[in-house]
């Protein structure tokens, strides 16, 4: 008599089970890309800081249905157990919008970055020399964060905080950017720069004088 109860629990197990595992592909089928680089690659010089400086187009897919809103975060870590620096805020971005073009302008509300007062993305353009990474991320949120300061004061802590709760799923790309040969050019120019320029018109003055 016990077997069947037996095999009835087996069964519940199982399909626990598999919803389970249904539950972990929706949330892990979350997924950023972009078209101008790959998941760990150097991003374009276009969208730096030696470029255009423009944002990179991004696309995302695989939200859950309960979707409202959403939020994009870029930050970096300059050394191990620095905080974070964060290069793009931007957040109220709506639940059909499902990708950013390059040099996005007109959707969602931009918050601030570290680098400048400029309420927009902040492409990297780091002071010294080596590979950095970056990473970008959108959070897929069950309604609108509530913010009550103005975007000016809104940071990646700001929004951080105001998405804690919220968050049904999210999803990263991680790139980088070396700026080695850049910074050694740019220290170049700076030295030839500093130096006085002699005047070929003026013959050079006698010793001692």
């Amino acid at each position: 008599m016990k077997l069947p109860h037996l095999f009835i629990f087996g069964l519940f197990l199982i399909r626990l089970e598999s919803a389970e595992v249904a539950a972990n592909k929706t949330k892990n089928g979350f997924t950023l890309k972009s078209s101008v680089v790959a998941e760990g690659a150097a991003i374009p010089i276009e969208f730096t800081g030696d470029g255009a400086g423009i944002s990179p187009p991004i696309e995302w897919k695989g939200a859950p249905a309960q979707t409202k809103s959403y939020v994009v975060i870029m930050h970096h870590f300059p050394h191990e157990g620095d905080p974070a620096r964060w290069y793009w805020t931007l957040y109220n971005i709506p639940a059909n919008v499902t990708s950013l073009p390059k040099g996005v302008k007109g959707v969602g509300v931009n918050g601030t970055n570290c680098v400048g007062p400029e309420l927009a993305y902040a492409p990297p353009h780091s002071k010294g020399p080596g590979i950095k990474k970056y990473t970008i991320t959108v959070y897929a949120l069950s309604e609108a964060p509530k913010i009550s300061v103005p975007a000016k004061q809104v940071n990646r802590d700001t929004l951080l905080a105001a998405i804690k709760g919220i968050t049904l799923a999210q999803a990263e790309l991680n790139f980088t950017y070396n700026r080695t040969g850049v910074v050694g050019a740019d220290a170049s120019s700076d030295s030839r720069s500093s130096k006085p320029k002699r005047d070929s018109a003026k013959p050079n003055a006698p010793a001692g004088q």
